[in-house]
């Protein structure tokens, strides 16, 4: 078999979920060996058939999910660095409102909840269907919202349970300065470095533990099981929000305090999810790139205020 090479300059990726999008449709072509799509570059590189595909065949395929072939507009390159912009403010506004360094058990219920709001267009694009899955089969629009309530609960008590869990842990810690220092940073830094990867930027992170879409694909036999098993599993499987958000139940140095932050992260995430079973899209792939975007601003706003914040301690 001959195999031949393309890059193909794409137009109108904003965030990691375009790329996923375009990969994925140019995998399951028939013809392509390989595909590997930046968005920091605006590039797909492609391995593919000659005999089977062309790269025109391509480009129409990418032109059909709604994007374009080209260089870079100035639009988009304008739109990141506004996002850049709007991330800086964010950080400032969120020191002004929650102090510079923060301390042991400072982490609130709000703030909690705010970071699960924020993730949950990664929760859905890393799990969603696993939610439709769990749902499948219910007649009516009832049974299909008790099947996603289900679902949720069983993620949310996952959830609160290890943020039990974690939050006893944090009590055998002997919270120094340097301690502290380290707990904080390393929060910030993991929640930074996800709202950078939902943002496209670090093309490396997807092949770390927890951040690929296998992680949420369930064997078929349990996904028979009941929407409420398969919460309670899916509620196990970790992620990089999770990673940040047991350190905040450990750092809260309390089972009972963890639990509750933990609960916290978890309610945040379910308005998405729920709205997500109910109506089965929210928005046209057009605009929910858009909310993915936002997204990723928040998180990292979130992340760098905690990893700043961290470093603080120690000045």
């Amino acid at each position: 078999m001959k195999t031949e090479s393309c890059e193909i300059r794409i137009r109108g990726m904003i965030c990691r979920s375009c790329t996923d999008e375009i990969s994925g449709m140019l995998l399951r072509t028939k013809g392509v060996i390989r595909a590997n799509v930046s968005y920091r570059r605006a590039l797909a590189v492609v391995s593919y058939d000659p005999a089977l595909l062309t790269p025109e065949e391509m480009e129409r395929r990418i032109r059909s999910l709604g994007y374009d072939t080209g260089e870079r507009s100035l639009v988009e390159r304008l739109l990141d660095l506004g996002c850049a912009a709007l991330t800086v403010l964010l950080v400032w506004l969120l020191f002004c409102w929650g102090g510079a360094s923060p301390e042991i058990g400072s982490a609130s219920f709000g703030a909690l909840f705010l970071l699960g709001l924020s993730t949950s267009p990664h929760c859905l694009g890393m799990c969603g269907g696993v939610l439709l899955s769990a749902c499948h089969g219910r007649e009516g629009r009832k049974a299909h919202l008790g099947a996603a309530l289900s679902y949720n609960g069983g993620r949310t008590l996952s959830y609160t349970a290890l943020g039990a869990a974690f939050g006893a842990l944090g009590t055998v810690l002997n919270y120094t300065l340097s301690m502290k220092s380290m707990l904080f940073t390393m929060i910030g830094l993991a929640v930074a470095l996800l709202g950078l990867n939902m943002w496209g930027l670090l093309p490396v992170l997807p092949s770390l533990p927890g951040e690929s879409g296998t992680v949420c694909r369930l064997p078929d036999r349990l996904r028979r099981r009941t929407p409420l098993i398969v919460g309670l599993l899916t509620g196990l499987m970790p992620c990089g929000a999770l990673y940040a958000a047991w350190l905040c139940a450990m750092s809260s140095g309390s089972a009972a305090k963890g639990a509750i932050l933990m609960l916290a992260f978890a309610l945040g995430t379910v308005p998405l999810m729920l709205l997500f079973a109910s109506l089965g899209a929210l928005l046209p792939q057009k605009w929910t790139k858009y909310l993915r975007k936002l997204g990723a601003v928040l998180v990292t706003s979130m992340g760098l205020k905690m990893l700043i914040g961290g470093l603080l301690l120690l000045r």
